[in-house]
This record gives structure tokens, sequence and C-alpha cells, in this order.
């Protein structure tokens, strides 16, 4: 259901432009569900509670290739975006994943922008 969600985000947010021909799309979270110790997400998210509650919002998701999801580690913010959202051929492709690139951290507060930026987007697109 999250993809269907996203996708149709993307494509709002692209205006109606975004075409992909991706055999299979896939959700990434930009904040990991798994952090690896000792890393910045840590340092940004040091109560796991609270971290938790940020993992499967839609302000901290992002639409990816399979192939390029295949490769996910829990790698540190910068180095996700290097490894993740700009590959050999260029930018990603998703108007939801291009918008990542564009923060130098991930922070609570950004997540809760996000969040807040994209509901009221699905609130327009489905006049709730």
């Amino acid at each position: 259901m999250r993809q269907y969600v996203l996708l149709r985000l993307d494509s709002t947010l692209s205006q109606g432009e975004a075409r992909y021909d991706y055999s299979i799309i896939t959700v990434e979270h930009v904040l990991p569900q798994n952090p690896s110790v000792g890393s910045t997400w840590l340092q940004w998210f040091p109560n796991q509670e609270e971290r938790i509650q940020y993992v499967h919002r839609i302000g901290n998701l992002a639409l990816l290739s399979r192939n390029k999801n295949a490769e996910a580690q829990n790698y540190d913010f910068d180095k996700k975006k290097e490894k993740y959202f700009v590959g050999k051929k260029g930018i990603s492709p998703f108007v939801l994943t291009t918008q990542v690139l564009q923060q130098s951290e991930w922070t609570p507060a950004v997540i809760n922008q996000r969040q807040e930026d994209s509901l009221q987007s699905l609130r327009k697109i489905w006049r709730l």
C-alpha cells in the first residue's frame, strides 16, 4: 500500500510527467530500520523509541529501483545519498528521492517537514 501512495505522490510532484520503466520499484527507508552502531543516524536519533516512530513515516520514505535497493546497506546519510540516489546514469528519476538529495542532514525536523508537505499534497490529490 505504501508503495502505491508514494508512487501517486511522486506522480503528482512531477506534474504527471514521470514515467518509470522499472519492472519493480521498491520503497527505501532513508533513516534505516537498523542503523549501525556508531553511525550518524544514532547521533541524530539517539532515542530508540523515537527513532522507531520516524522509520516508517512517509516523510522518511523514498523510491528506488529494485537494483539500487538490492545494494542497500545502513550507510550514514552522505554515503547513502552517494550510493543510492546518485548513480552511474545520473540522479534518481523519482521526485521523492531527488528531494532527499537536497538535504545536508536527515534529522527529525527534516522528516517532520517532509511528512507535513507530503500529507498536504495527498490531501489535495484525494480532496481530503
